[in-house]
């Protein structure tokens, strides 16, 4: 009589990532791209504008081009673009490894992904009462410069509720968080750490709307540790924008009338 084959148990398949000092290396080398691509984009937008400017018009320009709503737009989008396929090109160089489980691009439960974003809700609110409460403006003056030289508005909105989202989840909870917490700081302390780095960025905010900024980006980065999945932290990033650029509307609409 013939005995039944019982097929060999095989684990789950583990994918390979980049480690501490290569997240550090590819990390760095992505934002440096990230700061030259802006600002080669920013500088082709000014001049396309105005070709005859001189040296120091130039400067000016650029310097009033980091508050222009169209400017901002353009090369928003233009980074993300470009910043996301080099994220995915770093990636593809670790042999071994998958894009999708480096990116902790999986689906979630309803039921978690409108828990989160209660919680990110209950912190903008939250935010929105200690501003007023320090008789703090609930939208920073750089919002409102942006809104007011956006033209057309709609490319704001594209930039700021999906551009922005997506590059920056994607190098901060994607790339660097999976080579971070599998390093020695583990996923708590990348947690940290990549909430500062990314509060660090937004140099346009003073100190008070950068702290704020930390705070937020802890819970994004918790909501990327305890669901597994850089899509939640990405809905919540782009839910806060939505609220944000909803508050500079609002404000915008009621200062003219």
């Amino acid at each position: 009589m013939e005995g039944k084959v019982i097929p060999a148990i095989t684990p789950d398949r583990t994918y390979e990532n980049w480690k501490t000092l290569g997240t550090v290396l590819f990390g760095f080398m992505t934002a440096l791209i990230f700061v030259v691509l802006q600002m080669a984009t920013m500088t082709f937008i000014v001049v396309s504008r105005k070709p005859e400017l001189t040296a120091p018009q130039l400067q000016d320009m650029l310097l009033a081009a980091q508050s222009d709503g169209f400017v901002i737009s353009l090369t928003t989008i233009v980074t993300m673009i470009v910043c996301c396929a080099i994220v995915a090109g770093v990636i593809k160089l670790k042999r071994g490894s998958n894009l999708a489980d480096y990116l902790a691009i999986k689906s979630v439960p309803t039921r978690a992904l409108i828990a989160w974003l209660g919680i990110l809700i209950a912190l903008i609110a939250a935010s929105d009462l200690v501003s007023l409460y320090l008789g703090r403006p609930l939208v920073p003056s750089f919002m409102t410069s942006t809104y007011a030289t956006a033209q057309p508005v709609w490319l704001l909105w594209v930039a700021l509720v999906f551009a922005a989202p997506v590059f920056e989840e994607i190098f901060f909870r994607g790339f660097l968080y999976k080579g971070f917490a599998s390093g020695f700081i583990g996923p708590m302390g990348s947690v940290i750490l990549i909430a500062g780095l990314w509060a660090a960025i937004h140099t346009q905010y003073d100190a008070y709307d950068m702290g704020t900024i930390f705070i937020t980006g802890v819970a994004l980065g918790l909501a990327r540790m305890r669901t597994g999945s850089l899509l939640v932290p990405l809905a919540m990033h782009a839910t806060a924008n939505i609220v944000a650029n909803a508050e500079v509307a609002i404000l915008s609409w009621y200062s003219v009338t």
